[in-house]
């Protein structure tokens, strides 16, 4: 791939990729490479973000990794003086979920409002990875669940590794394979995931997905969302058939770190872009300092000393072209 996918590691665990993104200069901009329809950035998204942003010191690293379906409570990474501190953040408490020092990384944090899941390890060369799951009504310590990194919905956590894809019950603790292949993603209570560049399941597979030819995907448990060549696909219950949200121009780094929440979803190009899936419109952000993703229900703002998020409740649809 491209230098400009600026990866601060990629590290292959049995099969799986780790991708761990890192900050670019407030002024770094990128020509967009999209295809299909495009809209400026909303002003009251700026406004939305602006109520609660984080100016950071030129000697620190904060950026907001998760949050609940509200928005109202948050994880937040914060990195200074050789420290990385991943911090569960409300009106009411800062509680740390775990430090770690020096070269060592923290990332793939993901939360379903109880609990939260995330990966370590030593530093960037290092092919270990340990991943952890936290129960945020507890204030007990992370509870190690496995060595490749993790996603996490109503209670259950699952992922991918030599054995197979894991299906891991985090109040019963209670670990379970149920099939092969990699990148588990729920749709509500089951479980999906890629083998041979096609969607499977441990029950029936919803008709709509025996098409797709996904190169990655991701869900909110809601909405299903995949790359295909160069297009973002979607699908959720209820649309009679699976949908091109997004299309990229050929010969780019291609679509990269797709997530969705509700009816948007961020998704990466050289730079970043916010897909509207009720209007297929999509925002591409040219002003520097906008690195956008979508994380419960927030959007968050990563950029050069600065670090935002708003509930995605608050936003306007993005309107269609």
């Amino acid at each position: 791939m491209r230098a400009l996918i600026a990866l601060a590691g990629i590290t292959a665990v049995a099969g799986c990729v780790a991708a761990v993104p890192i900050d670019r200069p407030s002024d770094y901009t990128a020509p967009s490479t999209l295809n299909s329809c495009r809209v400026d950035l909303p002003q009251d998204w700026k406004d939305q973000l602006s109520r609660n942003t984080t100016e950071t010191g030129s000697h620190e690293k904060v950026t907001v990794v998760a949050a609940n379906e509200n928005a109202d409570v948050t994880l937040v990474k914060t990195t200074r003086n050789r420290t990385t501190e991943l911090v569960l953040r409300d009106s009411k408490k800062r509680q740390q979920v775990m430090a770690v020092q020096n070269d060592a990384q923290l990332f793939d944090v993901e939360f379903d409002g109880r609990w939260v899941t995330f990966s370590t390890k030593q530093g960037p060369s290092d092919g270990t990875m340990t991943t952890y799951a936290w129960d945020a009504r507890n204030d007990g310590a992370p509870v190690r669940i496995g060595e490749s990194g993790a996603v996490v919905h109503n209670g259950k956590a699952a992922w991918s590794d030599g054995s197979g894809v894991h299906v891991y019950d985090l109040a019963k603790k209670k670990d379970r394979i149920i099939g092969q292949g990699k990148e588990p993603v729920f749709l509500g209570d089951a479980v999906l995931w890629l083998q041979d560049g096609r969607f499977r399941a441990e029950g029936a597979l919803p008709e709509q997905l025996t098409k797709a030819r996904p190169g990655t995907a991701t869900s909110d448990g809601r909405t299903v969302v995949w790359t295909q060549g160069d297009a973002l696909h979607g699908w959720r219950e209820g649309w009679t058939e699976a949908r091109e949200l997004a299309e990229i121009k050929p010969r780019t780094e291609g679509i990269v770190f797709p997530r969705v929440s509700g009816d948007f979803v961020s998704w990466q190009s050289e730079s970043s872009y916010v897909t509207d899936i009720r209007s297929g419109a999509t925002m591409h952000t040219t002003e520097g300092g906008y690195w956008l993703e979508v994380h419960g229900g927030a959007l968050t703002q990563q950029g050069w000393r600065v670090a935002a998020v708003a509930p995605l409740s608050a936003l306007s649809p993005l309107s269609r072209c």
